[in-house]
């Protein structure tokens, strides 16, 4: 999968794609974070699958993890056209990530 770190502005600029795309809040000190970004790199791009990824630190960018009510990490918010449509909290497996991958092809 495509990862990309985000910052508030290249966030902003990237929600308003009307492809989907999946942003993944995470912290330098959480290892379920570091499980969950592993998984997301070993996954091959699948006919459908190929969703990009945006990585942001909420250490760095606090604002954007309470603009969109991150509690736990990681967090996962799948947008399609430019709107939060689904969220996940915990390291999904790599079936549960295939699931959201799947859900973002159907739009």
């Amino acid at each position: 999968m495509q990862r990309r770190q985000l910052n508030s502005e290249t966030f902003e600029q990237r929600r308003e794609d009307e492809a989907p795309w999946l942003a993944v809040f995470v912290a330098g000190w959480c290892q379920p974070c570091d499980l969950l970004l592993s998984r997301l790199s070993a996954m091959t791009p699948a006919a459908g699958r190929d969703l990009p990824v945006g990585v942001v630190d909420v250490e760095h960018e606090p604002e954007l993890a309470e603009r969109y009510g991150v509690k736990g990490m990681p967090t996962l918010v799948l947008f399609i056209e430019g709107e939060p449509r689904t969220t996940r909290v915990g390291a999904l497996s790599e079936a549960q990530l295939e699931t959201l991958c799947d859900e973002a092809a159907r739009g």
